[in-house]
């Protein structure tokens, strides 16, 4: 079957600019555990490489879908902030939430537009 990169309705303002992943009729998502603890950081340019991957030894057997994925990365000093390439793995959205409390994403930002400086 297909990976299907489906754009978000520019009608939803939170979603503009993202995709998320299909195959099939399932829709996947990107948990925590499987991309260095981090979702939130995720960028999945509309030209990635994805492939589906059988997992017998992932949630009792998954289809997976794997690749490589931009992370948004804060240096420690929280001073400047960089993008690195890292090991991308996306699991079907009915198998999310069995493997602790982290973050999880279905719609994924495809390029940069802004960044959010905050204080604390």
């Amino acid at each position: 079957m297909e990976i299907r990169k489906v754009k978000a309705n520019e009608n939803v303002k939170d979603d503009i600019g993202k995709i998320a992943l299909e195959r099939g009729p399932l829709v996947y998502c990107a948990e925590f555990s499987d991309n260095s603890g981090l979702t939130g950081n995720l960028l999945l340019p509309e030209n990635v490489n994805l492939n589906a991957e059988f997992r017998p030894d992932l949630l009792n057997g998954v289809m997976t879908l794997k690749g490589s994925a931009k992370a948004v990365i804060i240096s420690e000093d929280k001073q400047s902030v960089s993008t690195r390439t890292q090991d991308f793995l996306a699991i079907p959205y009915f198998a999310r939430s069995n493997r602790g409390v982290g973050e999880m994403k279905v719609w994924f930002p495809t390029k940069i537009i802004n960044i959010d400086l905050r204080s604390e």
